[in-house]
């Protein structure tokens, strides 16, 4: 397979993909999986807990893994295992053994997602590079927008149980692409042994490299930014707005579907080899400015859809537009301990994002609490605190330059 190619970008983004698919796919099926166990209202949502914390850590494990035994094996082996944990689900008998396969699915995923990145890293480089990352972006901006239409086409035909057999089949038909059409990245050369205290030696590079340590967090602070508005967004427009659920999918579809429109416009101007520094300075000042109006707007008492949603769309057009050069910005110094470097990045962003969100779901649970004001301030907040670490380095308050 060409690694310019949209083949190469449209499998490492099925790739990155399968988070969103194991978490999105099953949400319309809660209720359903609630009654079918007997749970009260509200338990489902332990698969998706469950799913998180498997996913969590296994990224520092999956990426220095691949950083000795290749990207290829380390790969196959993380489908597998989702696949089969995916089946698994299929013919649980008990709630328990569910929470006990979502576990072990969301583990294996997060051994999957660690690796396109590292894998990106390994075989392009410069504007090649944020190009490919742009694509594979544009592509996961599609995902959270037809996985939960997805799950509620499986369960118009079939029981929720399909629904985990459909992400078995997309693993399997992964593994199969892999194995027929993706060839070694990291070759044998490059390759480091794996002690403990390699493993431990590894990450101590990786928190002394500034440029790593500045992107990673000015990434993370923007991932948790858009996940605590898509956490909250199911209370502020159905419970307090009173949307109605069909009008709340197609909200939250055009809303992600900015994501697209941030990373196509990235990858457009990647051909023109601007600077790296140029898209974090326009997407950070798009997000604060979403971020202050959207604020600005709920506080003023005019909590109405248009008014979050508008702002929101610029915020998410600025993700898309700046995650590339963010997540390839974190690797560029560290090309030898590239897995490592990605899994770390992904257990930092599911750190902050859940964190975040976990934050935002007790405050909005909190006596009069006004919940469109606090997913609001909370986004602003972490879209402040982006800019503020990157005007730092600016203005070399730390020990670190962004490089262009």
């Amino acid at each position: 397979m060409k690694k310019h190619s949209i083949g190469f970008s449209l499998l490492l983004a099925a790739i990155s993909a399968l988070t969103s698919l194991a978490i999105d796919m099953g949400l319309p099926a809660m209720p359903v999986i609630e009654a079918q166990f007997h749970l009260l209202p509200g338990r489902g949502s332990l698969t998706l807990a469950v799913f998180l914390a498997g996913f969590a850590f296994t990224p520092l494990v999956g990426g220095p893994v691949s950083d000795r035994f290749g990207r290829r094996p380390v790969l196959l082996g993380g489908l597998a295992v989702f696949a089969a944990s995916a089946l698994g689900c299929t013919v649980v008998p008990n709630f328990a053994t569910l929470l006990l396969f979502r576990v072990l699915q969301g583990a294996s995923a997060g051994v999957c997602v660690a690796l396109p990145m590292a894998i990106i890293r390994d075989s392009l480089s410069g504007h090649a590079a944020r190009q490919a990352m742009s694509q594979m972006t544009t592509i996961l901006g599609v995902v959270p927008v037809f996985a939960p239409v997805m799950g509620s086409w499986v369960l118009l035909v079939a029981p929720w149980r399909v629904i985990y057999a459909v992400q078995a089949g997309l693993a399997l038909g992964i593994l199969l692409a892999v194995s027929l059409f993706f060839g070694e990245t990291h070759p044998g050369e490059r390759r480091q042994a794996l002690p403990a205290r390699a493993l431990l030696t590894n990450y101590g590079l990786l928190l002394k490299e500034p440029i790593f340590v500045v992107h990673a967090t000015i990434y993370a602070c923007t991932y948790a930014c858009i996940f605590s508005y898509v956490s909250a967004s199911p209370v502020v427009f159905m419970d307090q707005m009173g949307v109605p659920q069909h009008i709340y999918t197609l909200i939250f579809g055009a809303i992600s579907a900015c994501q697209i429109v941030g990373a196509l416009s990235s990858g457009l101007l990647a051909r023109k080899r601007l600077p790296l520094r140029m898209f974090l300075r326009v997407g950070l000042v798009m997000m604060c400015a979403g971020g202050l109006v959207l604020f600005g707007l709920q506080v003023a008492g005019l909590a109405r859809p248009v008014m979050f949603v508008a702002p929101t769309m610029l915020m998410m057009v600025a993700f898309g537009f700046m995650a590339p050069s963010l997540m390839l910005g974190s690797l560029e110094p560290i090309p030898h301990v590239a897995g490592a470097g990605s899994g770390a990045i992904r257990c930092i962003q599911m750190l902050f994002g859940s964190g975040a969100s976990g934050l935002l779901a007790w405050g909005c649970a909190r006596p009069g609490v006004n919940p469109a004001i606090a997913t609001a301030g909370t986004m602003a907040l972490l879209a402040i605190a982006a800019l503020g670490l990157y005007a730092m380095t600016q203005t070399k308050r730390i020990p670190v330059a962004v490089k262009g």
